[in-house]
């Protein structure tokens, strides 16, 4: 019988929490219950990656989840770890090169001429970063800026000129900053010249930085569309007010709620994001889809509408290294394509 891991990060102790009890994988565990495989936690620390390297080599597959930044720690050991066992031709989801293709903020530039797309710019250095932001948020007057790895809002800003307008630009103009962590609308007003040195730091782990146009429907909510390989398994709408400005007047947001993938609200956006966008997005990257994660989600913002009142859709972001939790009703479709993505794995041809 085939044998799949569970890994994050997590106490090696015995006694320590599982997944089941503090991740929502619950409906995850019960749905592999009906299948022919065996389950085996794998907490992971980076003071014992020889010992999990030992787990995982008798294993036949493992579901992987771990933030990108998490409580100071970074995947900087568990990467090469699982890019070795996986040419061990143990199967890896979401394996570490599939989440640098589609996993980080590049993907925003790289698909923007998409029908999720928006006018992103990229920036691979800090010195590319000085030289050209300042003149496109002239040019626009309001930009969200991202790093190219983290989660949890962690390096997003909305940097805007006064009123959020095009204007002069140059190292002394005062721009209001807001960071996507806070949660009150709180902002700070700084030189741009001081901003643009904060983000110098983001390089070295990330990589890159891009930026995106604010989108003003941003109090209307995001849409979370959760997938299993290319197939949508689920919604979510939520109600980040982290970019938001304070409204005493706004009152409390609806109650986020998961549900299923033939929500009628949402089939047009399924419609798209199944037959249109995600196999353009495998054909930019040159993913083969068969390496789409198991469990991967897109957060789509609401873009302008259309002339008849319609909604449109502005890819946020796209997470896949540590998916938690996803739609209950979607964990018979993630433990089916776990188990067949091992299989085809292990039995390459058969």
């Amino acid at each position: 019988m085939l044998r799949i891991g569970v890994l994050w990060r997590g106490d090696r102790q015995a006694g320590a929490p599982l997944p089941p009890a503090d991740r929502g994988l619950g409906p995850l565990y019960a749905a592999f219950a009906a299948l022919p495989v065996v389950i085996e936690p794998v907490p992971y620390r980076d003071d014992a990656v020889h010992e999990v390297r030992e787990q995982l080599l008798k294993l036949d597959g493992v579901l992987v989840w771990v933030n990108p930044i998490q409580d100071g720690a970074n995947r900087a050991l568990l990467d090469p770890l699982l890019r070795e066992v996986s040419a061990h031709g143990v199967w890896v989801s979401a394996h570490p090169d599939v989440i640098l293709q589609m996993g980080t903020k590049e993907i925003l530039y790289r698909t923007r001429d998409l029908g999720w797309g928006s006018d992103t710019s990229l920036y691979r250095s800090a010195a590319e970063f000085a030289r050209d932001f300042p003149g496109r948020l002239g040019q626009l007057g309001r930009l969200v800026v991202k790093q190219g790895r983290g989660n949890g809002g962690n390096g997003v800003w909305k940097v805007e000129l006064p009123g959020g307008n095009p204007g002069q630009t140059g190292p002394d103009v005062l721009v209001r900053v807001q960071d996507a962590r806070s949660k009150d609308g709180a902002a700070e007003f700084l030189a741009l010249g001081s901003f643009l040195r904060r983000c110098e730091e983001y390089f070295a782990w990330s990589g890159c930085l891009v930026d995106q146009p604010f989108q003003d429907r941003l109090g209307d909510g995001m849409l979370r569309c959760y997938f299993s390989g290319s197939q949508v398994v689920g919604f979510c709408r939520q109600w980040p007010k982290g970019l938001l400005d304070d409204d005493p007047h706004r009152g409390a947001s609806p109650v986020s709620v998961m549900e299923g993938p033939d929500v009628p609200a949402y089939q047009q956006l399924r419609m798209k994001a199944e037959t249109q966008w995600v196999p353009q997005m495998t054909d930019i990257l040159g993913i083969d889809p068969r390496d789409l994660p198991a469990i991967w989600d897109a957060d789509f913002l609401y873009g302008p509408r259309t002339a008849a009142g319609g909604d449109t859709y502005i890819l946020c972001e796209i997470n896949v290294s540590a998916v938690w939790p996803f739609p209950p009703m979607a964990a018979a479709t993630v433990a089916a394509t776990a188990l067949d993505r091992t299989r085809a794995a292990r039995f390459p041809g058969g």
